[in-house]
């Protein structure tokens, strides 16, 4: 499903609208992702984010600047715009702030992971499955959000976070 509504979607996309280059959202500290994508797919890709030095930290002091609000997921405190019970992560520290924050999109993902046979978290070592995740396991902290307060402090009381 991921690969479908993300790269057919804008492979689709591309098809129809003829284009020299492309720019995409690769960060400064995203090199890695630029290269391999620039391998794998194509190499018409300019790294304007990239060769300008401009973080991830950075886009949200600029949008936030811009009098520009970052999606809701943001505020939510997962480090990125994707789908709510991502079934690439592996992070009990992110499977548990799904489960803290959205039960009932873990509860889903935890049954369909036993379904289908797959274990999509990473516990000490291994990989199990969601409903077998302590829900005091922790990784890694997720990757977040170091701005200042102001707006997003407003935003966060607003939406109840």
């Amino acid at each position: 499903m991921y690969i479908y509504i993300k790269k057919e979607a804008r492979q689709h996309w591309e098809k129809s609208n003829p284009h020299d280059f492309i720019v995409l959202g690769f960060t400064a500290e995203e090199r890695h992702r630029h290269d391999r994508f620039a391998l794998t797919e194509r190499d018409n890709i300019l790294p304007v984010l990239i060769e300008a030095g401009i973080t991830k930290q950075d886009c949200y002091r600029i949008i936030s600047e811009a009098g520009l609000m970052l999606p809701a997921v943001y505020l939510m405190g997962y480090p990125n715009a994707n789908c709510i019970g991502c079934v690439k992560a592996t992070s009990p520290t992110y499977w548990n702030h799904v489960r803290q924050h959205h039960p009932k999109v873990f509860q889903h993902r935890a049954e369909q992971s036993r379904k289908l046979g797959a274990r999509l978290a990473r516990y000490k070592g291994e990989r199990i499955f969601l409903d077998e995740l302590p829900a005091d396991a922790k990784g890694r902290p997720l990757k977040g959000m170091d701005f200042e307060c102001g707006i997003f402090c407003e935003e966060q009381l607003t939406l109840n976070l």
